[in-house]
């Protein structure tokens, strides 16, 4: 976690219920240079099946950084092809 973080200063800017979900949503705000961490990842990484019991996996980030967190993540559209690159040759 950030050094600067307090607990009482952070947002939850998404809810996953899928890890993969949830890592590509981590990088594409790293990527952005917004500062966020996921909470209960390690959880759900465990007893991948807790996940709806505990409540996903939260993306936290500061609370002033919330709102563009958002606005990225909404904007953000995934490749059509999900399939991803093909084999190297």
């Amino acid at each position: 976690m950030h050094p600067d973080w307090e607990p009482d200063k952070l947002a939850t800017a998404a809810i996953f219920y899928s890890l993969h979900e949830a890592d590509i949503a981590k990088g594409l705000l790293d990527s952005c240079g917004v500062d966020c961490f996921l909470c209960d990842e390690h959880m759900h990484r465990v007893h991948p099946l807790t996940s709806e019991i505990i409540g996903g996996v939260r993306l936290q980030v500061a609370q002033q950084d919330v709102e563009l967190a958002k606005e990225l993540l909404k904007e953000y559209i995934p490749p059509d092809d999900p399939s991803g690159p093909g084999p190297i040759e």
